[in-house]
């Protein structure tokens, strides 16, 4: 009698179990939609050792694919229009057009595409992938903080990087005296299913 009681308990906790696994993956969200409204995408940079901030106000993804429960096939290719930057102040937007400096004519996009990601820690990613700007593409690593909420993800981050790795600033601003080398990204990209 003791067998015959134990056995419906046993099938009962494995459909049970089964039942919150299938829960649980339908309510796994593959997020495939950037909010270029809600994302943000800041940077630092020091003028004659002053620290400036700056940001760029639109973002396109070509390519947007994240799925927590498989992160390593991650599809992300993201791009900045650089006519929407805002570096503080409309004289420095209007330089940073200039082919010394972004180019805008020539290069009108910044464009970063992933090749790898691996995890980190719980909810924590690196990001591996290829940066582009002014025709100048170099590979770089980001560790990337994933949150879920309700109906969408956070992904944020941050960077830094060498402008005259990028040719931004040639001929009399190659001078790092004036405009230090080194800029500072944050980002925060809000993505939904």
């Amino acid at each position: 009698m003791q067998a015959w009681f134990v056995l419906p308990i046993r099938r009962s906790a494995i459909a049970a179990a089964l039942a919150l696994g299938f829960f649980s993956a339908a309510h796994s969200a593959v997020y495939t939609t950037i909010d270029a409204d809600a994302s943000e995408i800041t940077f630092k940079y020091r003028q004659m050792n002053v620290v400036m901030d700056g940001r760029f106000t639109d973002l396109k993804a070509d390519n947007f694919q994240f799925d927590p429960a498989q992160p390593e096939s991650a599809q992300i290719t993201l791009e900045i229009p650089l006519i929407s930057i805002d570096a503080g102040y409309p004289d420095a937007n209007d330089e940073l057009k200039k082919s010394e400096w972004l180019n805008l004519a020539q290069h009108p996009f910044a464009r970063f595409k992933a090749h790898r990601i691996e995890a980190l820690e719980e909810n924590e990613y690196e990001v591996t992938g290829i940066l582009s700007i002014k025709g100048v593409s170099k590979e770089i690593s980001t560790p990337v903080k994933f949150t879920q909420e309700a109906d969408r993800a956070r992904f944020n981050g941050k960077l830094s990087f060498n402008r005259s790795d990028f040719a931004i600033g040639t001929g009399a601003w190659a001078d790092t005296s004036i405009v230090a080398d080194d800029i500072q990204i944050q980002f925060e990209i809000i993505a939904s299913p």
